[in-house]
């Protein structure tokens, strides 16, 4: 780890899809249920997941049930000495520049409006410390309502060194906003730009978690750079259900599209299969089919019937590859291992 890297790391985790209460935890598995409902529904805990809750405990829509690692309570994450606007405030008048960089930071996500004014005056002091400016810009952006063209373009298109280059891309990731978002997209559209620029950010434009990012991640899979493909597909399969229709139309669209349609649909398991099943009964191109089999096969068997009577050529793909898929040999293949 250096100053300024950033990181990102995953982990398993479950999460309720609405309120609930756990009625068991046994036997590597976790009885639970949602809401008014009667019949008790259960999951099982792989090996290297646990249980956060125990018998009889409540859960609210979206709370982390199980997973591989323990959320933070509010308790634990809630600031005892509180951190006020006023306390911010001296933050960024702070001798030290990690101090003012927090303040900036803190500034931002508490959405504090009557720090502007201090804010400002470190993203425009000549000799600030340039992560310090790079902070207090995008609580600019994103607290103040300016432009990210106005605070970030100049870095991100003809700064002399590269990292702070990307270090605007990344500022331009959490900077949410629709001129940040045009600012990335330009950027990651335009084949002139270095490819380390534009790679940062297709992750950056990702982060922006909207309908429109997925449609600009899609149309990315078209580019004729396999990195910026590579960081597209990664990018939009993290979005979860926000990027499948983008993704659905995109089975339709050219082979390149398609492909890394499929692949994103593929990613994420849980979509929407009737428009899937619609789209591999009336398409002519073999990418429905694939993502077809590649979904859930409990989601897709009540779609098989029709397609055995009005495409038996796809109902037959379709069962062919969950043949291979459920043998034993699948997790073993890869293309450069046929003959």
């Amino acid at each position: 780890m250096t100053e300024g890297s950033e990181v990102q790391v995953s982990w398993k985790a479950r999460f309720a899809k609405a309120a609930g209460r756990v009625t068991s935890v046994r036997s590597g598995r976790l009885g639970y249920k949602l809401g008014g409902k009667k019949n008790e529904s259960h999951f099982r805990l792989g090996s290297d997941e646990q249980a956060f809750l125990k018998a009889g405990d409540e859960f609210v829509e979206n709370e982390v049930v199980a997973g591989q690692v323990r959320p933070l309570t509010d308790a634990i994450l809630r600031c005892t000495g509180g951190c006020g606007e006023r306390e911010v405030e001296r933050m960024l008048q702070s001798r030290e520049r990690t101090v003012r960089f927090t303040g900036c930071k803190l500034a931002r996500l508490r959405r504090h409006g009557g720090l502007a004014t201090a804010v400002r005056e470190l993203a425009n002091d000549p000799e600030e410390d340039p992560y310090v400016q790079m902070e207090a810009r995008a609580y600019l952006c994103d607290v103040a309502e300016e432009s990210a063209d106005d605070q970030f373009r100049a870095t991100l298109l003809t700064h002399a060194d590269e990292q702070m280059r990307l270090e605007a891309a990344v500022a331009l990731a959490e900077t949410r906003t629709p001129s940040a978002f045009d600012l990335l997209r330009l950027v990651l559209e335009d084949t002139g730009q270095p490819l380390f620029l534009r790679s940062a950010c297709a992750w950056a434009t990702g982060c922006h978690g909207t309908r429109q990012a997925a449609e600009c991640l899609v149309r990315a899979f078209g580019d004729v750079a396999p990195e910026i493909r590579e960081e597209a597909l990664s990018a939009v399969a993290e979005l979860g259900t926000v990027g499948v229709d983008p993704l659905v139309k995109g089975l339709s669209d050219g082979p390149a599209l398609a492909a890394g349609s499929a692949e994103a649909l593929r990613r994420l398991g849980a979509v929407a299969v009737e428009d899937i099943a619609a789209l591999a009964e009336s398409s002519a191109g073999a990418w429905p089919t694939w993502t077809l089999a590649h979904l859930p096969k409990e989601a897709v068997l009540p779609h098989i019937a029709a397609l055995q009577s009005k495409r038996p050529e796809v109902h037959f793909a379709v069962t062919v590859l969950w043949t291979f898929l459920e043998s034993w040999i699948a997790p073993n293949w890869t293309p450069k291992a046929t003959p």
